[in-house]
């Protein structure tokens, strides 16, 4: 029975120990080795921009932020902060499959810590914002362990499970390891905003920009297809629970004693594949944040029925960011 269990130790404890070589080696989620900041990698959003946020705060004291999910990379900073006070310094705070969870989480810490936020942009997704799974274990959603008071170790280990439940990872990671690949996201280095390919597109109305991320054949096959194809614009399930609800006044609360100025925005989707929101669920928002502070771009409007304003149905481009600061302020 000792020599099984030595046996059956050694047949387990030998692949852990090179599955654990490889993980700290090829770094898969870029969650163990210090990064370049002019070559930050898109793998994993949430994890990097809390380790720029870290990096750069303490030299540009951020006090404005754009608290989104991937849509958020169709908006820009630079054309934000045209309409903010002058000494305004905006950070946009972004995390693939943001939760109302990871947002206030992240308000929570800002105003633990002092530091101000004076303007803010909070984006929705209808209805993924409000999913049931609030703190994923994934690897690229799980929230930085600064916002959940866990250790780095535990953050890690989570990590090294999802990495090891994975084996086309195990040779993609050595391969990218060898050949140095990387998903270099072009983010800026002092706002993260997405895609810094031009910054005149942040400060000039851009042309349909998410076109260049798509193929010709994406959108007749892709996109015509769906317009043509007798879709109906849906509207979505009342997703905001009491739960929910609480947490949408926890973040007003710090709002309000930040005395932020801040709008939260419904993001546009493709109109024939994202839902409009629940009168219900806009019923709630308005009610906590105020009606001229929510801002609606779900369902079917000038944005969200033009396929060419989308790299792909849930993403916008940053003309459509664009256009959602100018009507936001200049309506205001």
């Amino acid at each position: 029975m000792k020599r099984f269990l030595i046996t059956i130790t050694i047949c387990i404890a030998i692949p852990l120990a090179i599955l654990g070589a490889i993980y700290l080696w090829t770094d898969p989620f870029r969650c163990l080795h210090d990064f370049d900041i002019n070559d930050i990698d898109a793998t994993n959003r949430e994890y990097l921009s809390t380790e720029l946020f870290l990096r750069n705060e303490p030299i540009y004291h951020y006090n404005s932020f754009i608290f989104s999910s991937s849509r958020g990379g169709g908006m820009n900073t630079y054309k934000w902060k045209t309409y903010l006070p002058e000494g305004s310094q905006p950070f946009l705070f972004q995390a693939w499959s943001e939760s109302i969870t990871g947002i206030e989480l992240k308000m929570k810490y800002l105003n633990e810590h002092n530091i101000p936020i004076d303007n803010a942009l909070i984006m929705l997704d209808i209805p993924g914002t409000f999913s049931k799974d609030q703190l994923p274990k994934e690897a690229l959603s799980m929230k930085h362990y600064i916002f959940t008071g866990h250790s780095k170790f535990t953050y890690n280990a989570f990590q090294f499970f999802n990495f090891i439940q994975k084996p086309s990872l195990w040779r993609k990671s050595i391969k990218n390891r060898i050949h140095n690949v990387k998903e270099v996201c072009c983010s800026d280095t002092i706002s993260n905003d997405w895609d810094n390919t031009c910054v005149l597109n942040y400060t000039e109305l851009p042309a349909q920009d998410s076109l260049k991320h798509c193929t010709e054949m994406t959108r007749t096959t892709f996109f015509s297809t769906i317009e043509h194809s007798g879709y109906q614009v849906t509207v979505s399930k009342p997703v905001i629970s009491h739960q929910f609800e609480n947490q949408l006044r926890n973040i007003h609360a710090i709002l309000d004693e930040n005395k932020t100025d801040y709008h939260v925005i419904l993001s546009p989707g493709y109109c024939y594949t994202n839902p409009e929101v629940n009168p219900q669920d806009l019923n709630i928002l308005q009610e906590v944040f105020g009606v001229s502070r929510v801002h609606n771009y779900t369902g079917k409007n000038e944005l969200t029925k033009d396929y060419n304003n989308y790299s792909d149905p849930g993403h916008f481009g940053l003309r459509v960011g664009f256009l959602i600061i100018e009507d936001i302020y200049q309506n205001k």
